[in-house]
């Protein structure tokens, strides 16, 4: 059985370490989590417009704190409800 969302294949990536930097887009944003350095980032796709997120959390509870985050513009979805809806092609590997 193969990834069926693109929340399993952020699963798959964040627990690999040889992948520091996932990247996505949803709705006009630009997504990027660097796991290397627990910070979340958003932008517009016009560069007008930047989000800047830090966690302190490391490992399996940075991965929940990113997945249960409402970092979206409107603040009202989070990352697991996003990358629920996306197929795993939409998330890609910096």
């Amino acid at each position: 059985m193969g990834m069926e969302t693109a929340l399993d294949k952020f699963y798959e990536c964040f627990d690999n370490p040889e992948k520091d930097d996932l990247f996505f887009d949803y709705e006009g944003l630009s997504y990027q989590l660097s796991s290397c350095c627990y910070i979340f980032t958003w932008r517009t796709e016009d560069g007008e417009d930047e989000q800047e997120y830090g966690f302190d959390e490391h490992g399996k509870e940075l991965a929940e704190a990113v997945l249960n985050a409402k970092v979206n513009q409107t603040r009202d979805k989070t990352i697991r409800e996003i990358l629920s809806e996306l197929p795993p092609e939409a998330i890609w590997l910096g």
